[in-house]
C-alpha cells in the first residue's frame, strides 16, 4: 500500500477532513441565517442531510407556562397539527423531556432512554400522543437559558436512533447549542397561546382556596409523575420521599377523586385542560 493510500484510509485522513469541511460550511451557512425566519428549517435540513428522522419541533420549556413552540414539522412530514395543540394544552406535563428539564435544567443532547421513566410506553400519554405522532424514538438538544427556561430542538424517528447517529449528533452538539443560544436574540415575542393546564405546578398559589383544584400541589405532582409512567420507587427518588409516602398519596388521590385506576386519573387530567 502506498503512503498516500494509507493516509486516506487512516482516521483523520482526507476523507474525514472533507466530511469535517462539509459540516463547517453548513454551520457557517446557519450563522448567516440566524436572523432569518426560516432558521429552524435550515437547521433541520442541515441535520437531515446527515441523519435520518421523521418529525421535529423547536420549543422553549418554561416552568411558569406551557411550552412555547417556535417551529415544527408540517403535516407532510407526518406530524399532526392537533397533537401539537393538545401538547400545549396539557400533555406537556407528561412529556419525559419536559419533566426532566424542569427538574434538572441541563444543557446537552439527551435521548428518550435518558429521561423516560420505567413504564413510559404503558402510559395513556404514550398511546394517545407519542405513538400517534409516528414516533418510536426521540432525541433532544437542550440549551439552558436564563430564568429557568430551556430551549430545545427535538427530533423524532419511526425507528430507534442508532449509535452512529447519536455519535455524530454528539460531535456537532457544541456548535448547534451555541447557534441555538444566539438564535434567541432574534425570536420575537409570541402571540396568544393556551394558558397553563390547571395541574401546572404553582409554587405560590394565588387562587382563593374555594376555587383551587381538589388536589394539593404535592398530590398533583405525584399524579403527573404517575401519568408520565413513573413507578412508585421512581417517584419516591425524584421527590426525595419514602415509597410508603408515595403509596399513601396515591391512596388519598384516588379516594379524593373517587376513582380506581390510572386510566380514570388520565381522563380527569385531560378533561381539566383549557
Amino acid at each position: 500500500m502506498t503512503g498516500r493510500n494509507a493516509q486516506e484510509d487512516r482516521p483523520g485522513g482526507p476523507a474525514t477532513s472533507l466530511e469535517s469541511l462539509a459540516w463547517h460550511r453548513s454551520f457557517a451557512g446557519l450563522v448567516d441565517r440566524l436572523d432569518s425566519g426560516d432558521f429552524w428549517l435550515a437547521v433541520v435540513r442541515t441535520l437531515a442531510a446527515h441523519v435520518d428522522f421523521n418529525t421535529w419541533v423547536a420549543l422553549i420549556f418554561d416552568p411558569r407556562q406551557p411550552p412555547r413552540i417556535l417551529a415544527e414539522s408540517d403535516e407532510d412530514d407526518g406530524s399532526d397539527e392537533t397533537l401539537f395543540q393538545d401538547y400545549q394544552r396539557g400533555l406537556y406535563l407528561l412529556d419525559p423531556f419536559y419533566i426532566d428539564a424542569k427538574g434538572r435544567g441541563r444543557s446537552g443532547l439527551y435521548t428518550l432512554a435518558d429521561v423516560a421513566p420505567q413504564r413510559f410506553t404503558h402510559t395513556e400519554y404514550y398511546q394517545r400522543y407519542f405513538r400517534r405522532n409516528i414516533v418510536a424514538d426521540e432525541i433532544q438538544f437542550n440549551c439552558v437559558l436564563g430564568d429557568e427556561r430551556t430551549l430545545c430542538l427535538s427530533l423524532g424517528s419511526v425507528v430507534a436512533f442508532d449509535h452512529a447517529t447519536l455519535g455524530l449528533l454528539s460531535l456537532i452538539q457544541p456548535w448547534l447549542l451555541a447557534l441555538m443560544r444566539q438564535r434567541m436574540h432574534f425570536e420575537s415575542e409570541p402571540g396568544s397561546r393556551p394558558g397553563p393546564h390547571p395541574w401546572h405546578p404553582d409554587p405560590e398559589p394565588t387562587q382563593p382556596l374555594e376555587t383551587r383544584p381538589a388536589l394539593t400541589e404535592r398530590e398533583r405532582e405525584i399524579s403527573q409523575l404517575m401519568l408520565a409512567g413513573g413507578s412508585t420507587k421512581e417517584i419516591a427518588r425524584r421527590l426525595a420521599i419514602s415509597v410508603e409516602t408515595v403509596r399513601a398519596h396515591k391512596k388519598h388521590i384516588y379516594a379524593k377523586l373517587g376513582i380506581n385506576s390510572q386510566s380514570e386519573l388520565f381522563s380527569l387530567f385531560w378533561q381539566a385542560r383549557r
